[in-house]
């Protein structure tokens, strides 16, 4: 054999080995996995929210303070408040192929002087905090334990997308139809939503004409969410990146039959842009829950209850919405041995009012149940299933200070641009609103938005609103 031959084979042993020992990795990791699932070690749970919520933030002041239990202030969390919470170390997350979350850069944004938000998450990521805690009781076991806490989060705006797999491209053009046509809606882009009524179903397609209505229909759902603080909003991800996903709602089908819709021609403007829509759920939606969702045992989902409350009636009732149609999508109910492995549940189900740091502590519980009542109605369904559901009103990073002046209660903090402020928020009362008369006191009231507190890098310390209490009511049964 030749020298070069020699050299070939050698170096194709070489690889070979290499895999092999890859594949002995892998499959260790894997049967690691597996047992701590099997054994009640190791939780997944979804974070999300919609933008603005604060998930790269409450990520953040979460992995900070369990990882800093000496600095931090968790007396709502047992293990933290008895000293069993001895610390905890970020790792990446085992065979989920996923980017890991980028804490070191969020803290670094938090800490940094000025102090400054982390950027919005706009990718899927993952992680592992492996929480260590010392065992109370044991029979000549070791003194510790760790609890592997896999850490999962995503836009919410992808979120906004899973009724899609629900939904034919018929159905969804009707279900478009309907909400346009709403107030909340109205007035935002009226040539637009004209020149999508006027498509024609059997008419040929003209891809030029369809991927400029698509420019224009994208700019109309950011200006939802910006100018209205709409959430239920699709395609999500159009709300993330300038893609060309071309989904565009027919607004007018009325007359046409299913079987007339789908006898159009390959080359129509229906088939064209139900192609298209099909394309989407299958290439973006499908991957993203059969890849992520089921891996969930737990989901928390944050919301901007604030800043939708101010934002009056009809952005209240478009988040409702928009959580009415995402609750049949997780897998309820109680997981049990083989689905532990193989197919789990999402069995714990919780929502947290972010940035309650922007109004008095004394509206803070009156929040709670406002978003309380949210859940009662468009979660009906999956309480009767058996979902144990949570809320909470948290401030993953407290901002402001409450003060006296003049016998009047204060918040006191720096706005965006570093100025000192004090202000006095609206009253948060525990009922909604019924009438447009009772939302006037919320009309124009918002509270400005606050720069994380300076000095944090300083005191070693992230402050926060009811932190422990989410932690408690995410692991309190785990630890």
């Amino acid at each position: 054999m030749s020298e070069s031959g020699s050299k070939a084979d050698s170096g194709r042993g070489r690889r070979v080995k290499e895999r092999l020992r890859q594949w002995r990795r892998e499959a260790r990791d894997k049967s690691h996995w597996a047992a701590e699932r099997l054994l009640d070690r190791r939780v997944c749970i979804g974070i999300t929210g919609l933008s603005g919520a604060g998930k790269s933030t409450l990520l953040t002041s979460l992995i900070y303070q369990l990882s800093h239990p000496h600095k931090a202030q968790l007396p709502g969390f047992a293990p933290a408040l008895n000293g069993d919470l001895l610390g905890a170390e970020l790792k990446p997350a085992l065979d989920s192929g996923l980017p890991p979350f980028d804490y070191e850069q969020c803290l670094e944004a938090l800490l940094s002087q000025p102090p400054r938000w982390p950027e919005s998450t706009r990718e899927v990521s993952a992680m592992e905090l492996h929480i260590h805690l010392r065992r109370r009781r044991r029979l000549a076991g070791p003194e510790t334990r760790t609890l592997i806490l896999e850490l999962r989060d995503y836009p919410g705006e992808w979120l906004m997308d899973l009724p899609l797999l629900q939904m034919g491209y018929r159905d969804w053009c009707r279900h478009q139809s309907h909400i346009i046509g709403g107030d909340a809606r109205a007035g935002l882009a009226p040539q637009l939503i004209s020149q999508l009524a006027a498509l024609q179903p059997h008419a040929a397609a003209d891809s030029a004409q369809l991927d400029a209505l698509w420019r224009d229909y994208r700019q109309f759902l950011l200006d939802c969410r910006s100018r209205r603080k709409l959430s239920y909003l699709q395609p999500g991800r159009a709300l993330l990146d300038d893609e060309n996903y071309g989904l565009l709602p027919l607004l007018d089908l009325r007359g046409y039959t299913e079987e007339q819709l789908a006898a159009m021609p390959d080359q129509s403007v229906y088939q064209t842009l139900a192609r298209r829509y099909r394309d989407y759920v299958r290439e973006q939606v499908t991957p993203f829950v059969e890849t992520h969702f089921r891996h969930l045992d737990r989901q928390l989902v944050l919301v901007d209850m604030i800043g939708t409350l101010f934002a009056g009636e009809q952005s209240l009732d478009d988040m409702r919405l928009a959580f009415g149609h995402i609750a049949d999508i997780f897998r309820y109910g109680q997981t049990g041995l083989l689905r532990k492995l193989w197919r789990p549940r999402v069995d714990r189900l919780l929502f947290a009012a972010t940035k309650v740091d922007q109004v008095l502590a004394a509206d803070h519980d009156a929040l709670r149940q406002q978003l309380g009542q949210q859940l009662q109605q468009a979660f009906a369904g999956a309480r009767h299933r058996g979902l144990p559901l949570f809320c909470e009103a948290i401030a993953a990073v407290r901002c402001s200070n409450e003060s006296q002046r003049n016998g009047r209660r204060m918040l006191m903090g720096h706005d965006l641009e570093g100025r000192y402020l004090g202000f006095e928020n609206a009253e948060i009362f525990a009922q909604l609103p019924r009438e447009g008369e009772e939302w006037r006191h919320y009309t124009g009231a918002a509270p400005p938005q606050l720069r994380p507190p300076a000095g944090m890098a300083k005191g070693q310390c992230i402050p926060h609103i009811r932190v422990d209490a989410l932690l408690n009511l995410l692991l309190g049964d785990k630890v």
